[in-house]
């Protein structure tokens, strides 16, 4: 390290390098005791740790620092990399400037040796080499910052060590913040899965469901799946006593987190109000006041409400603006009519009852509009004639559709992503 003594202008007299490792504080250049409102002129200290073996080249930088005027550096100089590992391993810097040329060290590696002891230290590498390439090959190892060595360093000593503090600094923020992102996401995965797990338990009860099917001899198969985790549809199936069963199926505007939070509120809306399900277009306009109140500009749900009457083998339903279902019946397949403002847009709204006969052997399929709006790899929407198509394919063996098949279809012909809710329901009475 240089040493010197003061002269009268009370900056450091720069001497020959006599001894190694003792800081030198190099005030910044003299700009005057007063500035403009007689206040004194503030500078900031950097502790910065020299790593050069060659007296001339850290003379050099030492003049450098020493006209700097915005700056105070206290500089501790070594000579070898062992020295530096050791300084770095007992007292806080702010800076190193490196030399890649050291007695016990050369190249690039030995960039990587001082960030093993300090993996946060800002590091400009100093070399008398002006080669790009090896430039940027520091800055991949690590380093900050390049200084090729020269005659009068002058002030890109200072530019290049407020650089590499700058660019360390801002890298630190960088990987905090990617901390923060990634454990933020870790929460929000893990509440999802609970979500999830939540908005599966809001389907209907097998254990609940199963000894009132089978009790009137039906068969009902179902299949439901968010598009990312949690969505907005959901299917119930209610025991209505007298031979009849409610069947509804609803689909919220929007994926993922808001559209589960409007399935939550249509359920409870709906168990609110169970009285209403013994009338589907009673159930519609009830349901569609009340989230005209609760949801937000532009939210709405589609929803079919059906009742099947196994006494009397009639159907009842009501739609608001549901894809149509698909009726089975006497070997036919008819769309049923789900035409109607879609729950929440209507300030009065008017949804009306259709019937229909439901003898045995008829069969009623319910889905959302992911199964008939999902793309092929031609580009084009499966649409009802093609959803028409893949069913009759899936239902020609004289025993009903097979949904396994029919989900087993339309995911070998649909492009994936599928980016929509996917509910299914096949309702059969062999």
């Amino acid at each position: 390290m240089l040493e010197g003594e003061k002269n009268v202008s009370g900056l450091v007299k720069i001497a020959p390098l006599p001894h190694w490792g003792k800081a030198v504080e190099i005030p910044a250049a003299d700009q005057g005791d007063q500035a403009g409102g007689g206040a004194k002129v503030k500078t900031k200290v950097l502790r910065v740790l020299l790593v050069e073996d060659q007296p001339g080249d850290a003379m050099l930088v030492m003049i450098a620092l020493r006209e700097c005027r915005s700056t105070r550096f206290v500089v501790s100089h070594v000579a070898t990399l062992a020295d530096a590992r050791d300084h770095l391993g007992r007292e806080v810097m702010d800076v190193v400037l490196l030399d890649l040329s050291l007695p016990d060290s050369s190249g690039l590696d030995t960039v990587t040796k001082v960030l093993q002891v300090a993996p946060r230290m800002p590091v400009v590498v100093m070399t008398g080499l002006d080669d790009p390439s090896l430039a940027s090959r520091a800055l991949e190892v690590g380093a900050q910052d390049y200084l090729v060595k020269s005659d009068d360093p002058g002030r890109a000593v200072e530019r290049a060590i407020l650089y590499a503090i700058t660019r360390m600094n801002s890298q630190i923020e960088r990987e905090h913040l990617s901390e923060q992102l990634a454990h933020e996401q870790q929460r929000v995965q893990e509440e999802m899965v609970v979500a999830r797990t939540m908005q599966f338990d809001l389907l209907p009860r097998p254990d609940r469901l199963n000894p009132v099917l089978e009790k009137q001899g039906i068969r009902l198969h179902s299949y439901f799946e968010p598009c990312s985790g949690i969505g907005g549809d959901l299917w119930g199936c209610h025991d209505l006593g007298d031979g009849r069963l409610s069947l509804t199926a609803f689909d919220f505007s929007g994926h993922g987190i808001g559209a589960a939070l409007n399935v939550f509120r249509l359920h409870t809306l709906i168990d609110e109000h169970r009285s209403y399900l013994g009338d589907p277009a009673a159930l519609l306009n009830m349901l569609a006041l009340s989230l005209r109140q609760l949801l937000g500009r532009g939210q709405f749900a589609t929803m079919f409400a059906g009742i099947i009457d196994f006494a009397n083998s009639e159907l009842t339903w009501a739609g608001a603006g549901t894809p149509p279902p698909i009726l089975f019946r006497g070997g036919r397949r008819e769309f049923l009519d789900t035409r109607g403002v879609p729950l929440g847009l209507s300030a009065k709204p008017a949804h009306e009852n259709h019937r229909t006969a439901f003898p045995r052997g008829s069969g009623l399929l319910i889905y959302s509009d992911a199964l008939v709006e999902a793309q092929g790899a031609d580009d084009k929407m499966l649409g009802n004639d093609g959803l028409l198509d893949m069913v009759q394919d899936c239902s020609g063996d004289g025993r009903g559709l097979s949904v396994d098949r029919l989900l087993d279809q339309f995911y070998a012909w649909a492009r994936p992503p599928i980016e929509d809710d996917l509910t299914v329901i096949y309702l059969d009475w062999p």
